[in-house]
């Protein structure tokens, strides 16, 4: 994790009931994100439930799976696995393969190394203040398309009915 400077991100990271806030280079890979959430969860824990017992972890940083928001603006609309974790295909390797040599990666529309761009908040399109979703295999989640993501009201906390909110906000265009 790294220290808050203006230069790194507040990403927050849901599941369950529980939201883990990290301060984050947006330059850095996504297993190093995952590396600094796993190191939060170890010193925190996670529950499902308010008073539940704590969710055993995973047994390495690599078994968590990050999500991002269908919509950032509507979380009940819920959350899908992000693009950085899903494995390149074969096609999509092959592609990259005879792309390569002088001038033929300008040709295939993809330039070398494009897809690592990908592997960091900011090359994955992220904005400060992002809201991902985390899971793992035997964390509680009881289908393979859910998240777990229980969004907090007010009406949790003070009674009173309003909508649920991740955190996304709209951007001015002027």
């Amino acid at each position: 994790m790294a220290q808050p400077t203006p230069q790194t991100w507040t990403l927050r990271f849901k599941s369950h009931r529980t939201t883990v806030l990290l301060h984050i280079d947006p330059l850095n890979t996504f297993d190093t994100v995952k590396s600094a959430l796993y190191t939060a969860l170890q010193e925190t824990g996670l529950q499902a439930t308010e008073h539940g017992p704590s969710i055993s972890l995973p047994a390495s940083p690599s078994d968590i799976q990050l999500g991002r928001p269908v919509d950032p603006l509507d979380p009940s609309q819920g959350f899908v696995l992000a693009e950085w974790e899903t494995p390149a295909s074969d096609d999509e390797v092959a592609i990259e393969e005879e792309g390569k040599g002088k001038g033929r990666a300008a040709a295939k529309g993809k330039k070398q190394g494009a897809g690592d761009v990908k592997d960091c908040p900011k090359g994955a399109g992220l904005k400060d203040g992002a809201v991902l979703a985390f899971r793992w295999e035997g964390d509680g989640t009881k289908e393979e398309a859910s998240w777990g993501v229980q969004l907090a009201s007010f009406e949790d906390a003070y009674g009173v009915q309003n909508e649920m909110d991740v955190g996304g906000r709209a951007e001015f265009e002027g």
